[in-house]
């Protein structure tokens, strides 16, 4: 067994930033320098100038802090507060255990990104990115490809999948409704954190991508293969993941450690929001087809605008199939849910082209009605990861 102790990553910047006061309020927070080298987004600590209550939360693009915004904006401030960013986390250490185990050790929240190549001089290809524990340790299973393979840290900030698909990285949100919204019962808010990241396909599967890989469109509405497929059942979208996964397998466009699937539901609302904290990441007629615009069909994908990850169509059009069983929320936080182990129905999310704007909400939640259920106005999009 091969492994590379090693990988070089940017020299880290702490990024810096100053607030703007009107009113006893901090209404803005400019970045005034990016920095470079964050693996997650740092803490942001407002202090001074008067007043309290003020908080902030950074945004990151690649390993730099780009934005700002803010969460609260406190009162009594006389004077521009001080805006702190917290530092670039040092990069992790990998470590080889006998029993095909790749240890990560690390500053708790350091997301180390991983590559791996047959060849000592590459191509590096790049393969997982997981979030240090707590503890200060995360770690994966080989398995038998862990023999005659290099592993590094990725040396750039954001790893590389396959055509199409958009990074996820982790993080910690607010899933499902505020009061305030006057949510279902089946909307609880908590806070969810996910430790993992994965790729989201930045559409919906279209017609054309389903006959490639299952021979057969079982859509409604048919004459344009860049409509999303529909009518079909949870069963159809898994098959489906589990034939492209074997596909590129072959191929050799990707290792047999690696995998197409449904994301979860927790997985699809963080991509779904992008970082917003609102009913929907955009103006509702920019955004999704819904039963006033979209003519009572499905319509081309990629259209309207995309969210700020770059994922179109995550509201409206179809609703999408998600791998978990629907279950009621918890009321308490909870790190990387699945759903529960066995259930009657399965989870889609996102609204469609026949639902009203009501339904057209991040944090909306339909189930199917029975196994093999299947309509024309659902449909899914694929993620795409490592094994876990």
């Amino acid at each position: 067994m091969w492994v590379l102790l090693c990988g070089v990553l940017d020299a880290a910047q702490p990024a810096t930033a100053v607030a703007t006061v009107k009113a006893g309020a901090v209404t803005d927070i400019e970045v005034t320098s990016f920095g470079s080298g964050y693996m997650t987004e740092p803490a942001v600590t407002i202090t001074g100038g008067g007043g309290s209550g003020a908080a902030g939360r950074a945004f990151l693009s690649g390993d730099q802090v780009v934005r700002v915004s803010i969460l609260a904006p406190g009162s009594g401030y006389s004077n521009a507060p001080t805006v702190i960013l917290g530092a670039p986390l040092s990069p992790p250490k990998l470590i080889m255990e006998p029993d095909r185990t790749l240890k990560i050790r690390g500053a708790a929240g350091v997301l180390a990104r991983l590559e791996w190549s047959a060849e000592i001089a590459g191509p590096w290809m790049a393969w997982s990115e997981v979030m240090v524990g707590a503890d200060g340790l995360a770690q994966l299973d080989l398995g038998t490809e862990g023999d005659r393979r290099f592993y590094r840290p990725a040396p750039g900030p954001k790893p590389i999948g396959p055509e199409g698909y958009v990074w996820i990285g982790p993080g910690t949100f607010l899933m499902g409704s505020p009061a305030h919204e006057n949510p279902p019962k089946n909307e609880v808010p908590h806070m969810v954190t996910l430790t993992r990241g994965f790729w989201l396909l930045d559409h919906e599967v279209t017609q054309r991508e389903f006959e490639s890989v299952m021979g057969t469109n079982p859509s409604k509405f048919q004459g344009d293969l860049d409509r999303p497929v529909e009518s079909v059942s949870w069963e159809d979208a898994v098959l489906y993941c589990q034939r492209l996964t074997r596909r590129e397998r072959a191929a050799g466009r990707i290792t047999g450690h690696q995998a197409y699937r449904l994301p979860t539901e927790a997985e699809w609302e963080h991509a779904a929001r992008a970082g917003t904290t609102g009913a929907r990441y955009g103006e509702l007629d920019a955004v999704a087809w819904h039963s006033e615009t979209s003519g009572g069909e499905s319509q081309r994908v990629k259209q309207k605008l995309p969210n700020e990850w770059g994922l179109y169509d995550m509201l409206g059009n179809v609703w999408e199939w998600c791998s978990d069983w629907y279950d009621w929320y918890p009321s308490e936080s909870v790190t990387d849910p699945t759903g529960p182990r066995f259930g009657t129905f399965h989870i889609f999310r996102g609204g469609s082209y026949n639902f009203n704007a009501n339904y057209q909400r991040a944090a909306c939640r339909r189930f199917g009605v029975g196994e093999g259920f299947g309509s024309h106005y659902v449909g899914f999009r694929t993620a795409f990861s490592s094994l876990r």
